[in-house]
């Protein structure tokens, strides 16, 4: 039986995460978080791009002497990177499984760069710009899968939380820069107005590149692919400057392999697909792997994420560029406040708190909407000139909500819940599930919110409501809180079959020492000093044997 060692503090005060053991495990983190720029960007600078006068002119339509992009373009367009991010998402199984963490980041650069040239190379040509954000989208859904994956496996238990969630807040300061861009190029005469915007998304290619020949790959994968010497060469240099690392490279081997081991005895040595679904252990990863992304995206995160600019030009607002840039800031804050709060709530509340308030504010949109009515209306504007920001305030509200808990937590729980040797197809399935959902709400939107279309405008808001509504409700019955547990632990928590609701109380130092000591074997497990509640208290490291248990100094 297995229960993981830690040895410091829980940094919940975020202070502690710049300790020297941590440094370095945060440095390589931070290296693999440019790859969620890439996600970020494409958002927003191609929201700029449809409302940019070049861009409508050489790929657009001329009604009355005005070019604009026709619905089903726009639906298309930001839509299709969607499509290759669902194959992306789906081979990003067999490539990690084969080349690793940063073997998959490789092949996902490649795959961009190839998307991003594909679509700067002809003017005005559809079939081509169509074609290379299919291509591109591949290589960010294989990003969205090896980057949350390598976030969780490379940093302790006490800032693994931390870590997974700057893959949201990278992505939000890619939403910036890319809203940025947009504003910067779109008054251009030239093909540069939308060249550059695109042409930019190489910079991120050519980071990443140079930051895959820095870090290590994933000691968890080397070990169930049977490279323990690279393994341990990998802990050695994550671990570099931690005060006795050389025991702690060692230790941690050491709970990777009996970890291994007692999951080969369970469910033999090879990893199949079909486990997924007929082990129900595995089928309850799958269920909250799955679940947790889906339920992101289902509250309706991709209007505004693909669609600001646009929508809030419909309801009467202008400068809606700068509106759009200012939206992406919140994100970012909203994304930095987490850091401050997850570590002392936990996953599960802020889930289900800001699951609830998010809910109300598109209650609110809904009802705007339903005064304004369906279609055009001008005329209701014209009347109630503060409808446009009354909707962009509810916005806002509604972002700040998404990115404090769900935007990063969604991340850090489907990172968690995909525990051992399956945990590459878990979240392969879950990210494809996220890419399938994302892009039913990124097609959908033009229709259901356009004058010309359906007309239901901020109405959208009562849709997205009854989404949110669900994922509350599924976070509430499926997802555990998995705050200071080890990847280890949570594996071993899963096996045990733990109800949802009991894992926060859940005593596993007990467990461990009372079986052990049954079976007269040594283990190491966990014990705080303080109370549980708040996940403060110094965590000691303990020996358990058949007499009964000591602190090991």
């Amino acid at each position: 039986m297995v229960a993981a060692i830690s040895s410091s503090e829980s940094p919940t005060n975020y202070l502690g995460i710049f300790a020297k053991e941590y440094r370095r495990p945060i440095f390589f983190c931070a290296l693999v978080t440019i790859a969620p720029i890439l996600y970020g960007y494409d958002g927003t600078y191609f929201t700029a791009l449809l409302e940019t006068p070049v861009f409508q002119r050489q790929f657009g339509e001329e009604s009355n002497g005005t070019w604009a992009i026709s619905s089903s373009d726009q639906s298309l367009w930001v839509s299709i990177i969607q499509v290759g991010e669902v194959v992306g998402s789906l081979a990003a199984g067999p490539i990690g499984d084969y080349t690793g963490r940063k073997g998959g980041l490789a092949a996902a650069i490649s795959f961009v760069a190839l998307g991003i040239i594909l679509q700067m190379v002809v003017v005005g040509s559809s079939a081509l710009l169509t074609v290379g954000r299919l291509i591109a989208g591949a290589g960010i859904g294989i990003i969205s899968n090896a980057a949350p994956l390598y976030l969780s496996e490379i940093p302790p238990v006490e800032i693994r939380g931390a870590c997974v969630s700057s893959w949201q807040l990278m992505l939000a300061i890619g939403q910036v820069l890319g809203a940025v861009v947009g504003l910067a190029c779109h008054s251009r005469g030239d093909t540069g107005s939308w060249r550059i915007p695109i042409a930019i998304n190489l910079l991120w290619v050519v980071l990443l590149a140079g930051a895959l020949l820095v870090v290590p790959e994933s000691p968890r994968w080397l070990l169930y692919r049977g490279k323990e010497a690279k393994a341990e060469r990998a802990l050695h240099k994550i671990l570099k400057g931690s005060p006795d690392s050389e025991v702690l490279v060692q230790e941690q081997l050491a709970i990777l392999n009996k970890s291994r081991e007692e999951e080969a005895q369970a469910t033999g040595n090879e990893s199949h697909w079909s486990d997924l679904w007929r082990n129900p252990v595995e089928r309850r990863k799958l269920l909250a792997t799955v679940g947790i992304l889906v339920s992101q995206q289902i509250s309706g995160v991709q209007f505004i994420f693909s669609y600001t600019t646009t929508f809030f030009t419909l309801v009467g607002l202008s400068d809606t560029f700068i509106i759009t840039i200012i939206v992406d800031c919140i994100e970012v804050l909203g994304v930095v406040a987490s850091f401050f709060v997850v570590n002392r709530f936990g996953r599960r509340p802020l889930l289900l708190y800001t699951g609830v308030f998010m809910f109300i504010t598109l209650l609110v949109v809904g009802c705007l909407g339903a005064a304004a009515g369906h279609g055009t209306f001008e005329t209701y504007l014209a009347d109630h000139p503060a409808f446009g920001k009354a909707v962009a305030a509810m916005i806002c509200l509604y972002v700040f909500a998404f990115n404090v808990a769900w935007g990063p937590l969604a991340w850090v729980v489907a990172a968690e819940m995909s525990t051992g040797r399956n945990r590459q197809k878990h979240l392969s399935i879950g990210t494809t599930s996220f890419w399938i959902s994302a892009w039913a709400v990124t097609f959908t939107l033009p229709y259901l919110f356009q004058p010309t279309e359906a007309g239901l405008g901020p109405m959208i808001g009562f849709i997205y409501a009854f989404g949110g509504f669900l994922s509350v409700a599924f976070v509430y019955f499926v997802i555990p809180e998995t705050r200071g547990r080890t990847l280890e632990e949570i594996n071993f928590m899963m096996e045990a079959r733990i109800p949802t609701r009991n894992w926060k109380s859940y005593d596993l130092a007990t467990v461990v020492a009372r079986d052990e000591k049954k079976a007269g074997r040594f283990t190491e497990h966990l014990e705080k000093e303080g109370p549980a509640e708040d996940g403060e208290g110094r965590i000691r490291r303990f020996r358990t044997n058949s007499v009964g248990s000591m602190p090991r100094a």
